[in-house]
């Protein structure tokens, strides 16, 4: 199985700083390919995220072997508070604009080194006799904040606390499987929470005012809200927000703070794999508003930025209402005094025109607004209507003694500029196709 991810724009572990730092750097990635796992474990619907998993701890196994291999030298109290984020995004819903909702599945990863967490040690005849295994334990969720440490029996031997990771932007979500705990790395006390969320997630901004040419960035906002008060364990004066480094992932993967799962699919929708996602710490919007720059607490946003697939529009529906337009100014060859046979036969093309609006009606969005499309729809049956009204004042003024050589030049000026009328229609929808695909390869 493999993985796509986008480069940064910044540095991977963009923190916060409470002193000399008004709001963190935004961080973009563009994501390299990682390579096929070794190993596979499928434990139901989460199995396949635990790929990374089982690949990092095997890593971390073989390395804590060779300590001259080990990365975990950094005794910088900056890197020590901090809390880092890592994201996989593993599937995508097809959005409800109507509702600005999109489904979502992704796992979220935190690491970060706690220096109240004691380290396990093993038995006094067992040390005493140079063994170098430990009794075997394992860290157990207990609720959000909690996590307890077990032996092989049932007893807790000690707790620490998590960190309580908040889906700001969520509607519902639901937990698959349980969260898991991990200690890392014992002489750093790096630790490394993660679990597998299926959530629907809320957009602020699922506007298709450019349908089918509209374009979004679909959001996950990640923060920790609870203790994070001024004396609280997670006092956001001291732990900042941050993105995973690879001194968390020790390499096991290419891009530590995040990934795009290769293939993935958004009904109706399509991305750039180039590009894949955005991370960037921004500001929580609620909070006392008097709060200074340095008191202010980030949260993550995740952002993967897509387009509508138009194709059936562009290749099917505009170019046969330009070739109806085309064939009605056809009619303008016929002289204005049978203005009967003129009218007749742009009404006969209007009515296509509402067949294909009404066959139209059922693909486009619900909504309270008028959107790119129906404008254009609009402004073709308009233009048939103009055809029919200005055959028949220009039949009454035949009729009132106009030449028809007259008649015929103002025939032959309106239909030229209809048909200009036409070009630049057709113009004003394309260019929206030009202008998003320089924006995604130029």
């Amino acid at each position: 199985m493999s993985f796509s991810s986008l480069p940064r724009s910044g540095s991977g572990s963009n923190c916060g700083s409470a002193s000399n730092q008004q709001s963190p750097q935004p961080s973009r990635s563009i994501m390299p390919r990682v390579g096929s796992f070794s190993s596979m474990f499928w434990i139901g619907e989460q199995g396949p995220t635990t790929i990374i998993d089982n690949n990092l701890n095997a890593h971390l196994m073989n390395d804590g072997k060779n300590p001259a291999r080990s990365s975990y030298g950094t005794t910088s109290q900056d890197f020590m508070n901090t809390i880092r984020f890592q994201v996989v995004l593993w599937s995508v819903g097809q959005p409800d604009v109507l509702n600005g909702r999109v489904n979502m599945k992704f796992r979220v990863t935190i690491f970060w080194n706690d220096t109240d967490t004691p380290k396990v040690i093993a038995p006094s005849e067992e040390r005493n006799n140079g063994a170098t295994n430990e009794t075997p334990t394992v860290w157990v969720m207990s609720g959000r904040q909690k996590a307890y440490q077990r032996k092989m029996s049932p007893d807790a031997v000690q707790t620490i606390d998590i960190p309580q990771v908040s889906i700001l932007n969520v509607q519902n979500f639901e937990v698959i499987g349980m969260p898991e705990v991990a200690l890392l790395h014992k002489q750093s006390k790096l630790m490394r929470w993660t679990c597998l969320y299926r959530a629907t997630t809320l957009q602020d901004d699922l506007t298709v005012e450019k349908f089918p040419h509209d374009e979004h960035e679909l959001c996950i906002r990640l923060g920790i809200l609870a203790h994070r008060q001024t004396g609280g364990r997670w006092d956001k004066k001291f732990w900042k927000l941050c993105l995973a480094t690879e001194e968390d992932s020790q390499k096991s993967i290419r891009v530590p703070h995040g990934l795009l799962v290769d293939g993935i699919k958004v009904p109706g929708f399509s991305y750039d794999s180039n590009r894949g996602l955005d991370f960037n710490l921004v500001p929580l919007s609620f909070g006392p508003k008097d709060k200074s720059v340095h008191d202010k607490d980030f949260c993550l946003e995740v952002k993967l930025k897509v387009k509508r697939e138009s194709g059936y529009y562009d290749k099917n529906i505009m170019p046969l209402l330009c070739a109806l337009n085309i064939v009605a100014l056809s009619v303008l060859c016929l002289d204005a005094s049978n203005f009967f046979k003129r009218g007749l036969m742009l009404l006969n093309i209007a009515f296509v025109q509402i067949g294909i609006r009404m066959s139209l009606d059922n693909r486009l969005p619900s909504v309270g607004y008028q959107i790119k499309m129906q404008s254009m729809l609009n402004r073709f049956f308009y233009s048939l209507l103009f055809m029919v009204i200005e055959s028949s004042f220009l039949s009454l003024r035949v009729d009132a003694g106009l030449p028809l050589k007259d008649s015929r030049i103002i025939d032959l000026a309106i239909a030229i500029a209809l048909l200009m009328s036409t070009c630049y229609m057709s113009y004003s929808y394309y260019k929206d196709i030009l202008n998003l695909r320089w924006n995604y390869f130029g």
